[in-house]
């Protein structure tokens, strides 16, 4: 809960800042998976048992396909927010590198996710973290994650089960949740290996992110950009549990943000919180005078090179920042991105 209020306390700072500087607002959620190699972080180990939750309930039922269309929209300017309060992402989605959106391979969307609006969800354009439903649950996984350098080529492996209770899937129908969102997917382990480049190099140009896995966080789960299967704005209509994550029909937890269940406090620039599949970091969400960041400050795929903390030492390097406000994590891949090995989102 300190670690939520925190980052809704840094979302209404980001927001206000933004206003006054112009801003433009982001859009969706994944599906599928492209990539290629890079990055770079301390070697990390942390090995569990084998994939058994000690509570999770039932086999999961895929989601209905099928196929809507969203319109791609162009660059808009924030308005100014009440504390707490969220600029929501729908209809930010782009067909290139665009500041604030999701450039998404996917243009046709349809699926399942939540069927009804939250309360949450305001007339303004809005949405407010604090009125959300969650998934009711404290269920305890036996996450394995190991991070090591060989040569050239960093190796992260991970059963995709985080170090956190997660709340309990698929969501029963006495939970609030239910109401809005009937995830009927239980979370299964899965097997994910990524080679990385220990040292990423940028692309000849950007590429679109897929409806799926997009790198993977130090808790040891993966995640997804901004959109849900609708083309929406996934942390706004989906409910998740209180680590901000769910899973998908194949299984797989991931989150479509940074959880709140990672610890990035700092006093300056917030530390390394995962690997996007072009192997560049991602850290939190306070830049390098510890203050939020906003889409202002970031480049088209919501990074910026400077000096940062790289396997221990201090490198220039370009890398990606986690921001309270969509498009959360990235807008579009700055290096070439590797299969990351999990399920596409379907």
């Amino acid at each position: 809960m300190t670690t939520r209020l925190a980052l809704l306390a840094l979302a209404a700072l980001s927001l206000l800042m933004a206003a006054c500087e112009g801003l433009a607002l982001p859009t969706a959620e994944p599906t599928a998976t492209s990539l290629a190699p890079e990055a770079t972080a301390i070697p990390t180990v942390r090995s569990g048992d084998p994939a058994q939750p000690t509570a999770q309930s039932a086999t999961p039922t895929p989601e209905a396909a099928a196929t809507s269309t969203p319109t791609a929209a162009p660059t808009a300017t924030v308005a100014p927010v009440s504390s707490g309060l969220l600029p929501l992402g729908d209809g930010h989605l782009s067909t290139g590198p665009e500041r604030g959106a999701v450039w998404s391979c996917t243009t046709t969307f349809g699926g399942g996710g939540a069927f009804v609006d939250g309360p949450w969800l305001l007339a303004d354009g809005t949405w407010d973290p604090l009125l959300k439903a969650r998934v009711d649950g404290a269920v305890t996984w036996p996450s394995n994650l190991s991070i090591v350098l060989e040569g050239t080529s960093r190796i992260v492996s991970t059963n995709d089960l985080p170090d956190h209770p997660t709340g309990t899937f698929p969501i029963a129908s006495g939970d609030d949740a239910y109401a809005y969102d009937r995830n009927p997917n239980a979370i299964t382990a899965q097997q994910v290996r990524l080679t990385l480049a220990a040292q990423p190099e940028a692309a000849a140009r950007p590429s679109c992110l897929p409806l799926g896995a997009i790198g993977v966080l130090l808790t040891g789960s993966v995640f997804f950009n901004a959109l849900d299967a609708l083309g929406r704005d996934a942390a706004a209509h989906e409910v998740q549990d209180g680590c901000d994550g769910h899973p998908e029909r194949s299984g797989a937890y991931h989150y479509h943000t940074l959880t709140p269940c990672l610890d990035v406090a700092s006093t300056g620039h917030s530390p390394l919180v995962g690997y996007a599949l072009d192997g560049y970091g991602l850290y939190g969400p306070l830049g390098e005078d510890g203050k939020p960041l906003t889409n202002a400050d970031l480049d088209a795929c919501h990074g910026h090179t400077h000096a940062v903390e790289w396997d221990g030492a201090s490198r220039v390097l370009y890398h990606y920042h986690a921001t309270a406000a969509y498009p959360y994590t990235l807008g579009c891949f700055h290096g070439t991105p590797v299969a990351s090995g999990a399920p596409p989102r379907p």
